[in-house]
């Protein structure tokens, strides 16, 4: 359970903190973090898992990040600003973040940049194809990926995308990613999983059901 909501002011940024009911009674306990970027309540995701015994408390962060526009904040900053306020585990794999559409795209870049910073990200329904409308060929973020003379060692990332609507159009992108990521050197189901959602859609609705098979194989042991 959660037991407060803070929003604070980082860099011009809105943050939306859900501090957990442990941080409170435990005072001397330092706590993972997860980064959600988008209006997902992620908050509610983690604590059903918390309730089952797959996640440990998290002191969920949210914040509304418009990439279309290129009002993509310092994440990395933002979350040295609130490791300086908070009880965090300061550690990479004790902070996690995840994003859908658009902003999926700027949590895989945050963790390719910063994995000093980010251990784990979840991306759901990734916009490869950008606001351009590029096709795989052309995509470009899948070339700014392809274009990384290395990929950092011990992060995970889970992507999914669904059947319906913007979603169908997807599955190309996502089998270019696949190819890419295993060019580099990475291994599906340990560094990475890519996972098709029948009858999963390009809304909040669906990507609030699919968060939680996300956050589930981030916490699962490596294969």
């Amino acid at each position: 359970m959660y037991s407060a909501m803070e929003t604070i002011d980082i860099r011009g940024a809105a943050v939306r903190l859900f501090i957990p009911l442990g941080y409170e009674v435990r005072p001397s306990q330092h706590f993972p973090l997860l980064l959600s970027l988008g209006d997902l309540d992620a908050a509610a995701g983690v604590d059903a898992l918390h309730a089952e015994g797959v996640l440990p408390e998290f002191v969920v962060a949210g914040i509304s990040p418009n990439p279309s526009i290129g009002a993509i904040p310092d994440l990395a900053g933002i979350v040295a600003k609130i490791a300086s306020s908070y009880r965090l585990l300061e550690t990479p794999s004790a902070c996690w973040i995840e994003g859908t559409g658009l902003n999926a795209i700027t949590a895989l870049e945050a963790l390719l940049d910063h994995p000093e910073v980010f251990g784990a990200a979840a991306c759901l329904s990734t916009s490869f194809e950008g606001i351009e409308g590029a096709p795989p060929l052309h995509s470009l973020a899948l070339r700014r990926l392809e274009e990384r003379i290395s990929l950092p060692g011990g992060i995970r990332f889970y992507f999914d995308y669904g059947t319906l609507g913007i979603d169908e159009c997807y599955e190309p992108y996502h089998r270019d990613l696949g190819a890419i990521l295993r060019c580099k050197g990475w291994r599906e189901e340990r560094e990475f999983r890519i996972t098709k959602i029948t009858r999963g859609s390009h809304t909040p609705a669906s990507w609030q059901e699919r968060l939680d098979p996300a956050l589930r194989w981030l916490a699962s042991p490596h294969h």
